[in-house]
């Protein structure tokens, strides 16, 4: 009589895939700050799960330049100096375009639907300063950039973390402005129009940049 034979291994993807989504969730969110050290004893009890996959959580968050290792002293989420976030808005705001104007060629009725809901829950969250707002947001930009068919792009936007990175310190600009900008994104994408799509996403990727100078320049860095 033969036994069927169970796999572990994926099993234990699963879970790893889990701790990893969870962490990732709780940086974007805020709730890991940058420079916070992960405790591997604190989280491994607070999801109950043993080290290894929380290891290899860390590991692909490495790889995603959100979770940094120092020698001796164990992970941290990655800390960005401000100057690092401006050149993360200056790469976005080369890419993003790019991204918009795929997707206002290659938008289709449900596409446009999902970015209507997500501006939906964007203006909403603004609205009572929900700071899994920045979530969304990136739900938002990476929907764009799956939607215009540009694998190189969403590899390159979505391995380096680019759209958590640039909100690690928050908007730096009103959140329901923000909303404002990803609806004028969707209803250049809905009617298909390329180039108000390309010059949208500029605009709102831009102001943020000129905001976040402007900030940097004013000397209140450390508030």
């Amino acid at each position: 009589m033969s036994t069927e034979q169970r796999t572990y291994r994926v099993d234990y993807e699963d879970l790893a895939q889990q701790v990893y989504r969870m962490l990732k969730h709780m940086i974007l969110v805020g709730e890991l700050k940058t420079g916070e050290k992960l405790v591997q004893d604190d989280l491994a009890e607070r999801f109950g799960v043993s080290r290894t996959p929380l290891l290899s959580a860390f590991s692909k968050l490495e790889n995603e330049m959100l979770v940094e290792f120092i020698p001796r002293r164990g992970a941290y989420v990655k800390k960005y100096e401000l100057s690092e976030i401006v050149d993360i808005y200056e790469i976005r705001v080369r890419l993003e375009p790019l991204g918009a104007a795929g997707a206002a060629a290659n938008a289709d009725d449900a596409s446009v639907a999902k970015l209507r809901d997500l501006c939906d829950r964007l203006t909403e969250m603004a609205e009572r300063k929900d700071p899994s707002i920045k979530e969304i947001d990136y739900e938002f930009h990476m929907t764009l950039v799956e939607m215009s068919g540009n694998k190189m792009l969403n590899n390159i936007i979505s391995s380096f973390s680019i759209i958590p990175i640039a909100n690690f310190y928050g908007f730096f600009k009103d959140p329901k402005l923000s909303a404002r900008e990803h609806n004028a994104i969707t209803d250049a994408i809905a009617k298909r129009d390329v180039r108000a799509a390309r010059r949208a996403m500029f605009v709102h990727i831009d102001a943020s940049r000129r905001h976040l100078l402007k900030f940097i320049e004013s000397g209140e860095t450390e508030s």
